[in-house]
């Protein structure tokens, strides 16, 4: 994408990622906003959900720990808390990972709460979550966001979760200057909480301003 921006002369723009627009804002914000030094990302969510699991008495081998660590991370990025999780995976026809029900996997996902507080590390959906409670609670912080970037373009739009959707809003505000990209039926990401509704109802989303909290 900068190669192609760069081919085009266009100058002054950024090609970024959710994640990566996210950390570096996260990483800037956070000695205001939160206090300290930004904690490290845990690269590898299993590690934590083993400890979760062994902490509930769970046996886990490896597919089901990938399993767990793939519900850990469609619960975040779809904004449910663990003590939603139980009904919002029956709204979804979520019957549970593996053999573990979905009130065992709610507790399992409070658990991984507690393990990565206790280590002090965040993880790659935090990043997102995060920088959505600086934006909401800190007004002079979004000012300052939205003051630098003026315009949006988001590629793939047909695979961003709600977490992103969330983001992108809060980036946003009251403003409208934004341009999506996308192709319903080339949406692969449904699986991990994202959405094709977000570009089919594109029009009737952005027809009016909306509040930035």
């Amino acid at each position: 994408m900068r190669s192609r921006l760069t081919d085009l002369g266009v100058h002054g723009a950024q090609a970024r990622t959710f994640h990566s627009a996210a950390l570096r804002q996260l990483t800037y914000f956070w000695p205001s906003a939160i206090g300290g030094r930004r904690h490290e990302i845990e690269r590898h969510k299993g590690r934590l959900v083993g400890t979760a699991a062994h902490r509930l008495g769970l046996t886990a081998d490896r597919a089901l720990i990938r399993d767990l660590a793939a519900e850990v991370e469609w619960a975040k990025v779809t904004m449910t808390l663990p003590e939603d999780y139980t009904q919002a995976a029956a709204a979804q026809g979520r019957v549970g990972v593996g053999d573990l029900d979905p009130a065992t996997v709610a507790q399992l996902l409070a658990v991984y709460e507690e393990v990565k507080a206790e280590r002090g590390v965040i993880d790659f959906e935090d990043v997102l979550l995060l920088m959505v409670g600086i934006l909401k609670d800190r007004e002079d912080i979004a000012a300052q966001i939205r003051g630098q970037y003026k315009h949006f373009v988001v590629d793939e739009y047909q695979d961003v979760s709600p977490l992103q959707q969330r983001l992108l809003d809060l980036w946003l505000g009251r403003r409208r200057q934004l341009c999506v990209v996308g192709d319903v039926s080339q949406t692969i990401y449904s699986f991990t909480g994202a959405t094709p509704e977000y570009l089919t109802g594109f029009a009737s989303r952005y027809d009016a301003p909306a509040p930035c909290g």
